[in-house]
């Protein structure tokens, strides 16, 4: 369904864009904008800028560009509709539902997010029916969950039953090409469809606006495997998702830390103790997406893992993680053999509090670990341990942090500083890959060829009073950019009218991204009506005189033709009218 210009325009003039993308990621103010890191791409400083007069954003480092609706599309990926009614909801704006969606309004992600959503209600009313779900309740009260807790995060009940899920969906007319696609239905040898989980504690994976994108499944007996997570999805990438972050975002602050742990049960029971500043990773390893996400809400993590030495392992690997995102990190040694769930119910809250007052730091970590295993006073152990540190070293980008760190292992291990810096000179240089890469690809209009083209039109844009100033006797075929001319033609007859619209309004109309990001590319800078008059009339100036050299040129090889011809009267007229344009040019 398409939606009147007049409605999108009033849900976007009630849409905040400084508001809702500080929904997803922190803004910090510059001057009369505002700043973040780019949620699109990986990078080390904020090229990522938001005009809240002009209600758009624009990313200098990989191009990305656009209004309230284009963000929504890009970081959720939705399409227009999907996009207009979830703004239309912040701002309690009724849109008018349409009979039947097309196929075109209907994108893939808004079919897995209605796929779970609808099966997230299935598996808890399963988990809540008398008869249904009491061996899952009473497994959960075993564990000490009590039924606050497990409906405050949604858990839910597989039933034992083979097509349960699928039959219930299938009755809500969801097909069943959809349904395999979503990874909660199987195909078997036989080709007859089955649930994935089955017989199991559902945890439902939220993504951070909330929406149910995935589930993990716990088994209640000798299950292999004990833990089953959802397979990823156009909506689900396990290594960026992390449990209940949606949940205990509004716990974190640059002032807080946020405490890290392995499972679905450690999850819950830290937070029901009143530990509510915790996520859990999803069975597997940090990564770089995680520690990216985490930097939004807080500056500190502390990890929390098993009191065994696969944790251990584990809580190493996430150590480096941390060290390489440049976010400060800690390690919480739970005792071993127990892990933060059993830990708080055997020792309390109080006990599992003064772990995290003793979390240790990155070295100190390592040097207790690494000295249990080898020792310094033996030369093969003096190798293993300045090896093992040092590639955890070479991971760090921080200067200030690496030199504190060589300066303190070169004294624990009463070593020539200066070996310890070539060695790990060596070992950076193997190591070192290209930094900061783009993970989308960038525009094809780029603001950079033929820059006067993007400014005149983001002028036109913002004041489309300027059109007065000569723009009438610009044509289409003026502009090299594609993305210049659609644009030209869009505002062109926004100049003309009587009563133009208004910037926010005329920026949603100029069609696809890619000529939003072009026309957003230049239109973050702030003018005086001077200096945007000023940078009119030259950007102006500068494609007419191109128009002219262009035109000049052809002249000048039609007039050697028709001399060569010996067509003197063609001659005659071409030279008239080239000396015009010369005159013009002048």
């Amino acid at each position: 369904m398409r939606y009147e210009e007049k409605i999108v325009d009033e849900v976007q003039s009630l849409s905040d864009i400084v508001e809702v993308i500080s929904n997803y990621i922190p803004l910090k103010r510059s001057g009369r904008t505002f700043k973040a890191l780019c949620p699109f791409h990986q990078e080390k400083s904020p090229s990522f800028i938001v005009n809240a007069e002009k209600q758009i954003f624009h990313c200098f480092g990989c191009g990305v560009g656009g209004n309230v609706f284009s963000f929504l599309m890009k970081y959720e990926n939705l399409n227009f509709p999907e996009a207009l009614r979830n703004l239309a909801g912040r701002v309690n704006v009724t849109l008018p539902e349409p009979s039947r969606k097309t196929p075109q309004e209907v994108s893939e992600s808004e079919i897995l997010y209605e796929i779970y959503r609808l099966a997230h209600e299935y598996y808890v009313e399963n988990l809540k029916h008398p008869a249904k779900g009491e061996r899952a309740r009473q497994y959960l009260a075993k564990r000490g969950i009590d039924e606050e807790i497990w409906k405050s995060f949604g858990l839910g009940w597989s039933l034992p039953d083979w097509r349960g899920l699928y039959e219930f969906l299938s009755k809500k007319e969801i097909k069943e090409a959809a349904l395999l696609r979503s990874g909660l239905v199987l195909r078997g040898r036989e080709g007859s469809p089955y649930d994935v989980f089955r017989g199991r504690i559902l945890f439902p994976i939220h993504n951070l606006q909330g929406r149910v994108i995935a589930f993990g499944g716990r088994g209640l007996g000798d299950e292999m495997p004990k833990y089953l997570n959802s397979s990823e999805s156009p909506i689900f990438r396990k290594r960026r998702e992390l449990y209940g972050l949606h949940v205990t975002k509004r716990f974190l602050s640059p002032d807080s830390r946020v405490l890290i742990v392995e499972g679905y049960f450690d999850f819950l029971r830290v937070f029901a103790t009143g530990f509510q500043n915790v996520v859990a990773t999803l069975g597997t390893a940090l990564t770089e997406d995680h520690v990216r996400i985490l930097k939004r809400f807080t500056t500190e993590a502390v990890v929390v893992y098993d009191g065994d030495p696969a944790g251990e392992a584990a809580s190493l690997r996430g150590l480096e993680v941390f060290l390489e995102g440049e976010m400060s990190v800690k390690v919480a040694a739970i005792p071993a053999g127990k892990d933060p769930d059993t830990f708080i119910q055997d020792d309390g809250a109080s006990e599992f509090k003064k772990v995290l007052e003793e979390a240790l730091d990155f070295f100190d970590f390592k040097w207790k670990l690494l000295t249990r295993r080898h020792s310094p006073a033996d030369a093969g152990g003096l190798v293993k341990i300045s090896n093992d540190f040092l590639e955890s070293f070479s991971k760090i980008k921080n200067p200030i942090l690496l030199d504190r760190y060589v300066q303190r292992l070169a004294g624990m291990l009463r070593v020539s500083e200066t070996s310890l810096r070539n060695k790990l000179a060596e070992i950076q240089k193997k190591v070192r890959g290209p930094r900061d890469s783009v993970s989308i690809s960038t525009p094809t209009q780029s603001p950079k060829l033929y820059p006067e083209e993007g400014t005149l039109v983001a002028l036109l844009l913002e004041a489309p009073l300027l059109w007065l100033l000569g723009a009438e006797d610009l044509s289409v075929e003026d502009f090299y950019q594609p993305a210049a001319r659609e644009a030209f033609q869009v505002i062109r007859q926004n100049c003309k009218a009587e009563k133009p619209a208004g910037y926010a309004q005329m920026f949603n109309r100029l069609g696809d991204e890619s000529v939003q990001s072009y026309v957003a590319a230049h239109s973050i800078g702030e003018l005086s009506p001077q200096e945007r008059e000023k940078a009119f009339s030259d950007c102006l100036k500068k494609i007419q005189r191109r128009g002219l050299d262009e035109k000049l040129t052809q002249l000048r090889r039609a007039i050697a033709d028709a001399e060569g011809e010996g067509e003197k009267s063609k001659v005659t007229g071409l030279l008239e009218e080239y000396r015009t344009l010369l005159s013009q040019k002048s």
